[in-house]
């Protein structure tokens, strides 16, 4: 059965309704002074990605608003290095996280970079909280079987294009990555029999006067209306019982895994209709375009909107393969490629074996180089969007084809405000009327063209795809202000299509001037005139620039200005493209070729000339001065400094790279025998590229990096070392390598070859220090450390244990028959296949034998990889030892008289964050102490917790123009108070729940060396707060609830802690439920199913507003505030650009409880505010309620006024939970009412 992500509904998703319907922290004070004012800023908790590889990526949206990724740190403590780099999609942006071992993959573009793209991963629901397995496209040996390897399973098999849909199971990553690559670290080549895996992309409906528009009626005058042609739709489905499909559809088939082709979401029943809808529900006014075509529908994307690529795939096969389709519509697709992804491939290849012509939608980011797949295919015909004006979409994708520049889209159809069929039960769009709703997108403007296809089909019934798409892009009418790369040859015209004989082809010409070439490369364009009589064409050539210049001589020319093409005959002209000939660039225009009785033909012409590229050799000498190669474990990575393109090399490798300015950084490992290898990071931040360039770096030079303080417990944690890169054409998107390691078990080194101040480059070590989680030491003369972890389901007990270590072999009887276990650490060395079922068996063993705990080592990188079932735990402590160190520790168990000290803590005493940037150059030293004295000591209370799920603690200094941190939380204390230190600086410190779905507060605060600072944490009351600023979609550092021009955007913060730390509900991750309406003058505005989240259209008038909004957080780890609720009642008018924070109140309290969130029995007094969101205000009135039985009654609870606030008194209950519920209001006539269950507990 294929394996499916859970979806929720994203902002992509509510960015669309919006326009159809309404949608519906504490501050750090230096002791004794007092507290400054709380900087307090919503940020979203992040969700955790894990990579194809295993390795684990958190992304969370930064204070700044933008989004941030965090790297976790190797197992066992050893170095791990990240690529991380930003490429632009659209209005979009998105971050890429390349750990050092797919590299050489990527490299060698045997591994799909999007497996890699975490914002992307996260957007198309493939993060860890929605889906438990990687989707991946494996491609191979066509007709062959794929079998998958160990860690993944086959979801679909389609062996005639040599690809298979595997899916990798997340819990199996590591193993199913060691099988892939045969176990190679930093393998160039794939095993198993894969050639290359890409990314199962999520493929979505390209949503965002028109059949006569395109000339239809023209062509049913001349009875063609499709009859005879069979148009596949794949799409989201259809309505069978709409009027307008009735009798249309000949045959269906879903590929979603839904069941059947019903159309839930109105998708796929717009655009059927578009092709060959009867217009019976509208008295023939929505008709199609092609009526009497046969329609083959293929259900390829679920009631979302969405499927995956290897759905889209089958679909196409089956459409052209089994229906024997003359043209199928594709109203979708995925990010842009350069047409050689898997369904870009398997479009080609169908088109070639069956002559299917594929009608593609271009795609919607609006935005240029960005046509989507399919669209980028050679064969497919890519279709952009003009409005019924004849303008160009603002919405429509614009080519070039990335990598080429080839001419994409070719064609235009109308696709803005299109009214067509709409399905039973859905409200995609706006709808007109029961039968019918407005939908615009390059999906609208797809099966127009599609349509036209089939009524030329009709016309010309031997031509095959390629003669229908150069037929339809020849004859294209021009747009008025849209150039060749957003409309192609321009706008369908169906009556010239039809009707006028003289034909060109090919449809499109495109060349690409490869660097350093000098001979010229010829296109021929043939005219074909089937007529009795001779024509002359007159032949214009214009070309230009993005920028309207013209090429340069030379470049493009025509060998004729006109040709005759005889009666029944052909004439063809050549382009003769000579590169070299000036300024290299990309050029556009259209051939036209036009004659004296009316024949107009047009074929779009691209032309890139590629800019000179020269060769880039990178030299590495090693720390014992041997040279590094291909094979070793180093990698080089290059940033292009002016457009941030970034590539990976091996040493000694050449590539090739436009004459420019780069930065080159790398990281190599120096092997050492029986422990941890060193790593050197080397960079060249200035490195200009004119002519052949070698660089060479020399690691003997590099210097030891060593940061500590003066603390020695404190040891263990973090170290990152950061290389940052400022790229021109995105100063606000760094590009940076980053190595992150334990600092007991790995020495770093780093180097620079540019000693001087670069602007545009910067370096930091970044650190979190603690003491370790658990220790393990080999005792003896030649002591020395392990890095360990304890193995998933083991016991973990706290303290401290000497015991004399033995080896066990594999743990099979056996083994341990002449082993001496009782009350020792025995070793097991495992074979790679163990599986987690076996290891725990083996551990039973142990304890049968008298074990006091076991070390598991492996055999194999695979080892204990595979599944775990978490309901079989470990029946003793057991330990996972990690590199060379554990294999020396194991080595040393079997020879006999080993002796083991280890130790485990459940928290540490001690918290260092420490932070060095070093702006511009490579700081000339890298190895300091940090004095306690010297940084600044906060004393943290955390509230609540427990001691098995902590809270989640990380820091992030502003520096290097943005924040830097160890990229990691970190357990912290539960229910504690603890001093930690941070260097001097301007810091962000972020406090979350162990489970994610608990969401992270954050406080800013600037920290001087030397003082004393508190902050206090998740302390009761969670209650709804409008304290700082929050992001989303509709901006960045916005009021929670505020009017920008027809827009209110509410996020109501349910959980805002007695410090004034706000956090909104998390929905997310499923635990917390609820609703948001909104009413104007009494009247429903609109709702929504999500806790405190809406977009709300308004009209221009003020208006006296009520907000209602719920939360229930229904988990075993969130024992208060478990139900939130508020109403809030306001007036709001009509604001012109960015608004102002509405005159939201809220009530707060701040009872003196225990660091369990707990209060006294007994008579009880605490503290209220009421707070305005939009600032200072008089309040008029304040009544509070209370309940000990969750709000099934309620007691009034006195109030006595107390300077600018209240205190509350009342008396609790031993053993209850208090729940509160207060009224308030204003004199401006603003109220609220909210109400909190189990506000505290009761000690």
């Amino acid at each position: 059965m294929k394996r499916r992500s859970r979806l929720v509904a994203g902002i992509a998703a509510l960015t669309a309704a919006m326009a159809t319907a309404p949608l519906g922290t504490g501050g750090a004070a230096a002791a004794p002074a007092a507290p400054p004012t709380p900087e307090a800023r919503a940020v979203s908790g992040g969700q955790w990605v894990t990579l194809i590889t295993g390795h684990r990526v958190r992304v969370s949206r930064g204070a700044d608003g933008r989004w941030a990724l965090l790297t976790e740190p190797a197992a066992g403590g050893g170095a791990t290095a990240f690529a991380q780099y930003a490429r632009p999609r659209g209005a979009d942006t998105d971050l890429y996280a390349v750990p050092r071992e797919a590299m050489a993959l990527v490299r060698a573009g045997t591994l799909d970079p999007e497996l890699f793209n975490v914002t992307g991963l996260v957007r198309q629901g493939y993060d860890d909280a929605r889906s438990d397995a990687v989707p991946l496209l494996v491609e191979h040996a066509e007709v062959a079987a794929f079998s998958a390897p160990a860690g993944a399973s086959v979801d679909r098999e389609l062996p005639d294009l040599g690809l298979t849909a595997v899916a990798e199971r997340k819990a199996d990553a590591r193993r199913f990555w060691s099988a892939i690559t045969g176990g190679a670290p930093g393998a160039a080549r794939l095993a198993a029999g894969a050639e290359r895996i890409w990314l199962n992309q999520r493929v979505r409906a390209s949503l965002d006067v028109s059949v006569p528009q395109i000339g239809a009626p023209a062509a049913w005058a001349a009875g063609l209306t499709g009859r005879g042609v069979t148009v596949a739709v794949l799409d989201t489905g259809y309505d069978d019982a709409h009027p307008d499909l009735a009798g249309r559809v000949a045959v269906s088939r879903d590929f979603s895994g839904t069941g059947s082709a019903r159309d839930g979401n109105g998708h796929g029943t717009h655009v059927a209709s578009t092709i060959a809808g009867s217009g019976a529900a509208s008295g023939g006014r929505y008709r199609g375009v092609a009526p009497d075509a046969r329609l083959a529908v293929g259900k390829v994307l679920d009631d979302s909107g969405q499927g995956q690529t290897d759905d889209v795939i089958a679909g196409m096969r089956w459409a052209a393969a089994e229906v024997g389709a003359d043209v199928v519509n594709l109203s979708l697709g995925s990010s842009p490629t350069d047409g050689t992804d898997p369904t870009s491939r398997a479009l080609n290849t169908l088109s070639e074996q069956h002559g299917t012509l594929f009608v593609v939608a271009a795609g919607n980011y609006g935005s240029d180089e960005a046509v989507g797949s399919p669209a980028s295919a050679d064969a497919a015909l890519a279709v952009g969007s003009v409005t019924k004006a004849g303008a160009l979409s603002e919405f429509s994708s614009r080519g070039p084809r990335l990598t080429d520049a080839a001419v994409k889209p070719e064609i235009a159809a109308p696709g803005s405000d299109i009214v067509a069929a709409r399905a039973a039960g859905t409200r995609l769009g706006d709808p007109v009327d029961e039968h019918y709703t407005r939908l615009s997108g390059t999906s609208m403007a797809t099966p127009h063209t599609a349509g036209a296809a089939a009524i030329l089909a009709q016309r010309y019934p031997d031509w095959t795809g390629d003669r229908l798409k150069a037929g339809l892009v020849g004859t294209a009418a021009p747009v008025a202000g849209a150039g060749v790369f957003a409309v192609g040859g321009g706008l369908v015209d169906l009556a010239r299509a039809t009707a006028q004989q003289v034909r060109s082809s090919p449809g499109t010409v495109n060349a690409f001037l490869k660097w350093p070439g000098t001979k010229p490369v010829e296109r021929v364009v043939t005219y074909t005139n089937p007529t009795g009589a001779p024509i002359a064409l007159a032949l214009e050539l214009g070309l230009a620039d993005g920028q309207g210049h013209a090429p340069p001589a030379g470049l493009a020319v025509l060998s004729a200005t006109g040709v005759t093409v005889p009666a029944g005959g052909q004439a063809s002209v050549a382009l003769t493209l000579t590169p070299r000939s000036g300024a290299p660039g990309v050029y556009s225009g259209v051939l036209t070729a036009t004659s004296a009785d009316g024949t107009r033909l047009r074929t779009p012409v691209a032309v890139h000339d590629e800019p000179e590229r020269y060769d880039l050799t990178v030299a590495v000498k090693d720390r014992d001065g041997t040279d590094l190669g291909a094979g070793s474990r180093a990698d080089v990575m290059v940033v292009g400094l002016d457009d941030g393109a970034v590539g990976f090399a091996a040493p000694g490798e050449t590539i090739r790279v436009p004459a420019g300015r780069y930065a080159v950084v790398g990281l190599a490992e120096t092997p050492r025998p029986g422990g941890t290898s060193p790593v050197s990071t080397f960079v060249d931040p200035d490195v200009r590229v004119s002519r052949t360039t070698a660089l060479a770096f020399d690691l003997r030079r590099g210097k030891r990096v060593s940061r500590t303080t003066d603390q020695p417990a404190a040891r263990a944690g973090v170290h990152r070392s950061l290389h940052r890169f400022e790229v021109t054409d995105q100063p606000d998107r760094p590009v940076g390598f980053a190595v992150l390691a334990d600092p007991r078990f790995t020495e770093q080194y780093a180097q620079s070859e540019e000693r001087r101040f670069v602007p545009w480059y910067g370096y930091a070590d970044n650190l979190r220090l603690q003491e370790a989680e658990l220790e393990l030491f080999a005792e003896g003369p030649q002591r020395f450390e392990v890095p360990v972890g304890w193995l998933r389901g083991s016991p973990t007990p706290s303290g401290t244990r000497r015991l004399a270590a033995v080896h066990g072999g594999q743990g099979r009887p056996e083994d341990l028959a002449g082993v001496d276990a009782k009350d020792k650490l025995v070793v097991l060395e495992l074979p790679g296949e163990t599986t987690y079922e076996e290891v725990y068996a083996r551990i039973r063993a142990v304890k049968d034998a008298g074990g006091a705990a076991v070390a598991v080592g492996v055999l194999e990188e695979s080892a204990g990889a595979a599944r775990l079932d978490d309901e079989v735990p470990a029946a003793l402590p057991t330990l996972r030892l990690y590199d060379a160190p554990g294999k020396r520790f194991a080595e040393l168990a079997a020879r006999g008289g080993l002796t083991a000290t280890f130790t485990a803590r459940t928290s540490s005493a001690h918290r260092y964050e420490l932070s060095y940037p070093s702006p511009g150059q490579l700081p000339r030293q890298l190895t300091t102490v940090a004095r306690t004295a010297d940084l600044a000591a906060v004393r943290m209370a955390y509230h609540g917790g427990t001691e098995q799920e902590p809270p989640i603690i990380s820091a992030w200094a502003e520096a290097l123009g943005g924040e830097i941190g160890t990229g990691w939380g970190s357990a912290g204390v539960a229910h504690a108070e603890r001093v930690e230190y941070f260097t001097p600086g301007r810091w962000r410190i972020g406090v979350g729940g162990w489970w994610a779905a608990a969401g992270t507060a954050y406080e800013r605060a600037t920290l001087e060396g030397g003082k004393s600072y508190r902050m206090r944490w998740h302390a009761a009351v969670a209650a709804p707060g409008f304290t700082g600023t929050t992001d989303n979609e509709l901006g960045r550092d916005h009021p929670w609830v505020w009017r920008t021009g027809y827009l209110l955007d509410v996020t109501v913060p349910f959980f805002t802690d007695a410090a004034g730390h706000a956090r909104a509900a998390e929905p997310f991750f499923g635990y917390d439920r609820g609703s948001t309406a909104l009413h104007r003058d009494g009247r429903v505005v609109g709702t929504q199913d999500q806790p405190g989240r809406g977009v709300f259209v308004l009209p221009v008038e003020d208006a006296t507003y009520r907000l209602t909004a719920d939360v229930s957080r229904e988990a075993p780890w969130w024992p208060l505030s478990t139900r939130v609720s508020g109403t809030w009642t306001f007036r709001s008018g009509f604001r012109q650009g960015p608004g102002g924070a509405l005159p939201l109140l809220s009530v707060g309290y701040a009872p003196a409880v225990d660091l369990h969130n707990a209060a006294p029995a007994g008579r009880f007094s605490f503290p209220v505010a009421v707070s305005r969101q939009d600032g200072p205000h008089e309040t008029r009135s304040l009544e509070l309620e209370v309940s000990f039985d969750d709000g099934a009654t309620w007691a009034p609870a006195p109030l006595t006024r107390d300077g600018a606030g209240w205190t509350a008194t009342v008396d609790n209950p031993a053993g209850a939970f208090a729940s509160l519920r207060a009224r308030a209001s204003d004199a401006d006539g603003n109220a609220v009412e909210q109400t909190v269950i189990r506000a505290y507990r009761v000690g």
